[in-house]
């Protein structure tokens, strides 16, 4: 016999929770079906090793829209990154990018005066261009709506410098240090198969410049906790206004009522859910999976599959036996400010390019673009006494191997991840206790991430706005009457910002409404 609801959402991740939680706000019954064993898709915080506590998946704070934290009543404790960046010289020392202006422009004038002027006229040009489209991440927004957001003076120019253009040109414009030069050009290759010369690279470190939720622009921080401290309150909202969450609860297909209309769910257990709302945090291609291809129309699916969602994301977590110590850096076990923030090695732009010009061809990077971070720095209650955690993300790696499998090589890639970090921090390797390396085919199989992808898709403007995730379908609905899709691939894309839940809730409610629902 089957159980009948309101709303069922596809997946537990954090968009399906904040959509679930706006709908049951509002008295419907929604029920949140996940197929794994645990809450939050690939927001979470596990236990990967005996005594240590790490975000598996995403691990920094940013982009959630404050109106979420607010509506929602979530309370979060962020601590924001001070310093934000550590950037270490591998003959010792390193560029420290502090929170506080004159700290900062003294450490960069070490490199460069000149560098040190461009860096506050580079976060400028970004925070103007966050302000004029961060309305738009609430509401469907054409690519045309967007323009009309530039169209004063020399604003356009401004829409095709942070939208349109590569983040290398922007780097070169602004810096004449390589570092500088690659230190931003790194914020513009996020996921993305595409190198920092690729034409829209810049709107990826836009889309990161949109964030709020630390309460300082553009700012990011680590929540108390890890990531899934997020979800966990999110599923506790759910379950105060009277939703359910059911773990191990995988779809297989949408159920239809003799109109055509999304009329529940049926489970891979066999099991019927009815519903006649049924809301996806899958990704665009898993949901198509699930509906059925030959139920909806064929240019719609064929915009779908031509939504590039390849991955070159690896993410190794590591449970250390002690602190890493960086050359000409702090003492040997003192937390100092190289641990504080994100630890990266960018140092050029043609180490990027080459980087992926060599996943390009199937081949995972020789030297590795890397982020990586000690959260354990700062809490030291998420790791045994004395002992640290360390979380490593690292492009470019294929998804689809020119030699060998990800089973076979996945060690040794791991491997090369952490002696790209170790050049920096002698006697890493030796610290690592226990380690999970996640590529692009374990990301996907784990969280459930097409290809690998972050973002589920790409973020390059030719696949946003009225794009995402198909040609006219970026408002949440789909072709099927009741079915609609409040996941990353829906507008305005990835990231832990949970707007495509926010704005898929509010075009489910808009359409109850216009029916007579109230």
């Amino acid at each position: 016999m089957s159980k009948s609801y309101d709303v069922a959402i596809v997946g537990a991740g954090h968009n399906g929770l904040i959509c679930a939680c706006y709908l049951a706000k509002k008295g419907l019954g929604v029920v949140v079906l996940e197929r794994t064993d645990r809450v939050g898709g690939a927001c979470v915080t596990e236990e990967l090793f005996e005594g240590f506590h790490i975000s598996t998946a995403s691990y920094s704070l940013s982009l959630m829209l404050p109106e979420i934290l607010e509506e929602l009543g979530l309370e979060l404790d962020i601590r924001i990154k001070d310093p934000s960046r550590f950037h270490p010289y591998e003959d010792g020392g390193g560029l420290i990018i502090w929170r506080e202006a004159a700290k900062r422009h003294a450490a960069i004038s070490e490199l460069s005066s000149k560098d040190a002027d461009a860096y506050e006229r580079v976060h400028e040009l970004f925070d103007e261009a966050a302000r004029r489209l961060r309305p738009f991440l609430s509401y469907p927004a054409t690519r045309k709506q967007i323009r009309r957001a530039f169209r004063q003076s020399d604003i356009e120019r401004l829409f095709a410098r942070t939208v349109d253009g590569s983040i290398a040109e922007l780097a070169e414009e602004f810096y004449e240090t390589e570092l500088l030069q690659g230190m931003l050009a790194s914020e513009g290759i996020v996921s993305s198969l595409a190198g920092p010369r690729t034409p829209g690279t810049a709107y990826i470190a836009l889309h990161h410049a949109f964030g709020q939720a630390t309460g300082s622009d553009g700012a990011w921080g680590f929540v108390r906790g890890g990531m899934g401290a997020i979800t966990s309150a999110l599923a506790g909202v759910l379950r105060a206004h009277g939703g359910e969450i059911r773990t191990e609860a995988e779809v297989a297909e949408l159920k239809l009522d003799d109109r055509r209309r999304a009329a529940g769910v049926v489970l891979a257990s066999g099991e019927e859910i009815d519903a006649s709302i049924v809301c996806s945090n899958a990704t665009a291609q898993r949901t198509v999976a699930f509906v059925g291809a030959e139920r909806l129309p064929a240019d719609f699916v064929n915009d779908i599959e031509l939504f590039p969602t390849e991955g070159a994301v690896v993410k190794v977590n590591c449970a250390l036996s002690g602190l890493p110590s960086f050359k000409g850096m702090s003492p040997q076990g003192a937390v100092g400010p190289e641990h504080m923030g994100t630890i990266t090695v960018s140092p050029s732009i043609e180490y990027l390019e080459k980087a992926c010009r060599q996943a390009a061809e199937g081949r995972p990077a020789e030297e590795f673009f890397v982020e990586a971070w000690v959260q354990t720095a700062t809490e030291p209650e998420l790791a045994p006494e004395g002992k640290h955690t360390l979380s490593i993300f690292a492009q470019y790696a294929p998804y689809n191997l020119a030699s060998g499998s990800w089973d076979e090589r996945r060690e040794d890639i791991g491997d090369s991840i952490v002696a790209t970090l170790e050049r920096y921090a002698p006697g890493l390797s030796a610290l690592i206790e226990d380690r999970l390396v996640l590529g692009p085919p374990d990301l996907e199989e784990r969280f459930g991430l097409t290809g690998g992808n972050i973002f589920h898709g790409e973020l390059l403007p030719d696949w946003l706005f009225d794009r995402r995730p198909a040609r006219g379908w970026h408002r949440h609905r789909w072709p099927l009457p009741g079915l609609y899709l409040c996941g990353s691939a829906a507008h305005p894309g990835g990231g832990v910002c949970g707007a495509p839940g926010r704005n898929a809730a509010r075009s489910v409610l808009e359409d109850l409404v216009a029916a007579g629902h109230t």
